[in-house]
């Protein structure tokens, strides 16, 4: 009897040691979907871990949470993150990179060619813009009559639809994937997107460097197999995305 309850001990602790307890954001599509299991990042993350012999356990929750959460052991890792936003953690190469980009009515005439001409539009950008899109952003900005951040998307994309703004600043797939965009608005109003950002790389945060180095060797693998295209085809045809 004793032998068969040790024998369950060191089964149970290695099932439990083999569970990486992964915090996803809110939804925000197509990056992440209601529940926090599917949508893009959150698919390829889920299938970087299980190739990489892993049992992820999603914890949906707010980034400010999730990181405090990761911070103090709490969960295993994190989505969405880049370097530096939080010591002491091991980040992972880059899942994918997000795509800012200033959109604008096609409709309006506007061309944008570089930050400081956005000092002449109405912008809505999404929050603590001011302070990730670097110092020529920021003084742009600050001359641009009626400069709002707004972090919900729908209501970005209604103010560009409406006419109440001018230009928004937004990751281009996550504008596209908005219903308002999607539904009401893309065949009346078409829009047009100038790449005036560097694309921005996003990591998956873990506080085991093994777990860290576990999800790099998979990563390419799930790369080499086709199977990291073939997700992102599936969301890009979902939500009917830009192409590349």
């Amino acid at each position: 009897m004793l032998r068969l309850l040790l024998i369950c001990c060191l089964f149970a602790a290695g099932a439990h040691a083999d569970i990486v307890r992964l915090a996803v954001g809110l939804a925000k599509p197509p990056y992440v979907e209601a529940g926090g299991m599917s949508g893009l990042e959150a698919t390829l993350a889920l299938a970087t871990l299980r190739q990489a012999g892993h049992q992820p356990l999603v914890v949906q929750l707010p980034q400010a949470r999730g990181l405090a959460m990761l911070g103090s052991g709490r969960v295993d890792a994190m989505l969405a993150l880049v370097p530096g936003a939080l010591e002491g953690i091991f980040y992972s190469q880059p899942l994918l990179h997000y795509r800012n980009r200033a959109i604008v009515l096609q409709g309006s005439g506007i061309v944008l060619t570089q930050l400081s001409q956005l000092s002449q539009y109405r912008v809505v950008a999404f929050q603590n813009a001011r302070r990730l899109l670097g110092d020529d952003f920021r003084r742009a900005v600050e001359r641009a009559p009626n400069y709002i951040e707004q972090g919900e998307q729908d209501i970005q994309n209604r103010m560009l639809f409406n006419h109440r703004v001018d230009v928004v600043i937004a990751d281009e797939l996550i504008f596209h994937a908005n219903p308002t965009q999607r539904d009401l608005n893309n065949r009346s109003q078409p829009v047009v997107s100038y790449a005036l950002f560097p694309s921005s790389p996003r990591h998956v945060g873990f506080r085991s460097e093994r777990l860290r180095q576990d999800f790099d060797a998979a990563l390419l693998q799930l790369k080499s197999s086709g199977e990291y295209e073939r997700i992102y085809r599936f969301y890009r045809d979902k939500y009917q995305l830009p192409r590349d």
